[in-house]
Order: structure tokens, then sequence, then C-alpha cells
């Protein structure tokens, strides 16, 4: 399961239209915890209920959209299919054409929503029934706390606290047409590239996907195979669409905003076709991250 997880929970559903974000004041609603279970394959697997079905998805910041599986969405009882659909691009480029349907009644612990919008894909995610945005959220901001393993909505006032004595990283939001959420921030790579990568924590652990047109600029000579291998991934989701990655190691990574939270000979995918800069797993960053989305900011507590 972790092998089919790390390469498919990997900004499944970015797209690339990219509008500015506009989000209410956070409300002053209670706090609401939410469990999570840290899987060793680094992502975050959380119990959600649909129409009343339970089930098991992972927590994905790169995700864009909620999505399910088929074998779950037969399940669901009351779904209505939206006229128009959405068209959204895996980080590899592959371009996915998504049905988009509304329904009922979905609680994720104490969060609870009458109605939430999501797409069904016909795909085997290792017993996994589906992925959850970050949109999920809306205008509040919820803090990761990977020492509990709980995922905490926030209040003004709790927000207040999980900002002390915490690093600030300003994100850029994207939020497409209202229907996908994503986030990014910028790092220096290297000591030499600032670029902006892809916030994921649906990537997998120690996954750090960089574009491959970087790779002479940051010194990586493809030919040398004593330190680069190349592999070749097919789609899960079409198979006739097959992504040519360069694995090596870079030497250092570091956010522009806080170069204290860094990472040193860390492990590199170079992706031909990737269609950002970068995307990395976000677990090595800190034990808690508070992402406050409205105003544009990630805190993090070593």
């Amino acid at each position: 399961m972790r092998r089919k997880i790390n390469y498919l929970f990997c900004s499944l559903f970015v797209v690339l239209f990219a509008t500015a974000p506009t989000f209410a004041q956070t409300t002053a609603d209670k706090a609401i915890t939410i469990p999570f279970t840290l899987l060793p394959s680094g992502h975050i697997l959380v119990k959600a209920t649909i129409a009343g079905v339970e089930g098991n998805f992972v927590f994905d910041t790169g995700a864009g959209i909620t999505a399910i599986t088929k074998s779950y969405f037969d399940k669901l009882k009351g779904t209505e299919k939206e006229d128009g659909g959405y068209t959204g691009f895996r980080a590899t480029g592959e371009r996915l054409d998504l049905e988009l349907y509304k329904v009922n009644n979905f609680a994720l612990a104490g969060l609870k929503k009458g109605k939430i919008e999501l797409s069904a894909i016909d795909a085997n995610l290792g017993g996994i029934d589906g992925i959850i945005a970050m949109n999920v959220f809306g205008d509040r901001p919820f803090t990761i706390d990977f020492t509990a393993q709980q995922i905490k909505v926030e209040t003004r006032q709790t927000l207040a606290t999980a900002k002390q004595n915490a690093s600030l990283i300003h994100i850029q939001p994207e939020d497409a047409r209202g229907k996908s959420l994503t986030v990014f921030a910028y790092y220096k790579v290297n000591d030499t590239l600032t670029l902006q990568f892809s916030m994921d924590s649906g990537a997998g652990k120690d996954v750090y996907r960089l574009n491959s047109n970087l790779m002479a600029r940051l010194g990586v000579d493809a030919s040398d195979t004593t330190k680069v291998r190349k592999i070749a991934k097919p789609s899960e989701m079409n198979n006739g669409h097959v992504s040519s990655i360069y694995l090596t190691r870079l030497s250092k990574l570091a956010t522009i905003d806080a170069p204290q939270l860094s990472t040193t000979n860390f492990p590199v995918q170079f992706v031909e076709g990737l269609i950002y800069d970068g995307i990395l797993w976000i677990n090595w960053l800190g034990k808690q991250l508070t992402f406050d989305v409205a105003n544009k900011s990630l805190w993090v507590r070593k």
C-alpha cells in the first residue's frame, strides 16, 4: 500500500488555473480536534463520514479537490451530479477531466458540513477510500500536530497561541474558481536557486520533486549514472502516460522566510513535465504546522 500511496497522492488534482483567493475573516467558533493516524509512508489518515458512510481518507494539502474512489462513491445515496465538470492536471502534467458531484452530510470528527463538492475516481488506492482536500476547512485556520497526531481547527484565540514561538512562512494560495485550493511557498535550493514549491502533505515520506529543467542549473548531470538513476513511472490513471524521473540527492533546502527551517543531503526526484518548480512533503518542517490561508501564512513550531 505504501508504494501506491506515495505516488498517487502527489498533488493528484492540482490545477493550472490560479485566481486571487477571497476569504471571510476567521470566525470565533469553537476549536475542533480531528484525530489522525500518521502512516509509515508519511501520509495523514483520517476517518470521515459522507452521507452516513464512514471511510478512511488521506488528508492532502496538495490535492486541490476532494476525491473519493468509485467503490466508495457507489455506497452513497442522494448524490447530485453537477451539469459542468472540472479539468485539472496532475503535477506530472497528466490531464484529468473530472465530473463533479454535490453530496450531503460530510463529517470530519467535529467538523460538519451539510453539503460538499467532490469528484469520484475509478482507481485502487490500496484500501484508502479517497482524498480530502484542505478547502473543506473553508476560511478557518488549522494546525497539523504531528506529535499529538491531530488536526486542530483554530479559533481567533487558539490561533494566537499557535503563533507563539513559531516561525512564519509566507504562503501563496492558489484558489482555482472556488473549486480547488492548494498552497505554495518559496525555498532556496543548494544556496543558489529560489524556487516555489507546492506544500503537499500527500506527497509521501521524504518526497522532494523538482522540475527536470532545473537539473543543469543545480549542477546535476543526468548522464552520470554513478550519482543519478533514471526510472520510468507509468500513471495509475492512464497507462499511456509515463513519467521519466531522475533520482539523486541535493545538498540543501531551506525556507526563504525562516532559513533555520532547512534540510541537508536530501533525496530528490527530478520529474520531466512537472508543472511546478517543485513539490515537497511538509512533515519535515516542524512538529506543528498552522495554516492560515486567509492571511497567507504558515506558522511552524519545531
